[in-house]
């Protein structure tokens, strides 16, 4: 990804910028969806990044086949 540093520091300031102190993992996700919603193009797609976090999830869980 050319602009993997980029979507990095997009996500980081997001997230380091919330407003509000009560959320839950969804409120997580919408903040990392706005960060990455500014990055998507027809090489990078929100699939590609959907299976980027199931990956990780997976790992975490025991899932990972």
């Amino acid at each position: 990804m050319e602009n993997f540093v980029k979507v990095v520091e997009e996500v980081i300031l997001q997230l380091a910028n919330i407003e509000y102190e009560d959320g839950d993992i969804g409120d997580i996700g919408n903040e990392i969806g706005i960060a990455i919603g500014k990055c998507l193009d027809e090489n990078n797609t929100l699939n590609d990044f959907i299976m980027g976090v199931k990956h990780g999830v997976s790992l975490v869980d025991g899932t990972h086949p």
